[in-house]
């Protein structure tokens, strides 16, 4: 069940319908969680679960971020922090690899 919040302590609800009108916010009972629907697009009204347990600026922010409006940035984001995973767990990796071998040279010298 999901019950629509019209107000809140630090007006999210008309900061997000500044960019967007058509933005409404509800809380999931089953889910316990916020989130944001746009009742003008097309089909499905879900945007997106805020992945924060309050509603504050935090949330003005991921909304205005997710935004398709934004979507080279954040595919270009992604990407970046892809490429920075794969070359720390490649990092990790051959560390990992260079303490076996550091390991089982020392165990066979004794």
């Amino acid at each position: 069940m999901k019950i629509e919040i019209l107000n809140d302590v630090f007006f999210i609800n008309q900061r997000l319908k500044e960019i967007d009108s058509n933005y409404k916010i509800f809380y999931n009972l089953d889910k316990n969680k916020f989130e944001i629907h746009n009742i003008g697009q097309i089909g499905d009204s879900y945007c997106l679960t805020v992945p924060f347990q309050y509603l504050d600026s935090r949330t003005v922010n991921f909304v205005q971020k997710t935004r398709i409006h934004n979507k080279d940035l954040l595919l270009k984001e992604i990407d970046i922090n892809n490429q920075l995973l794969y070359e720390k767990n490649n990092k990790n990796i051959l560390q990992d690899a260079k303490d076996r071998l550091y390991d089982q040279i020392k165990y066979n010298k004794n």
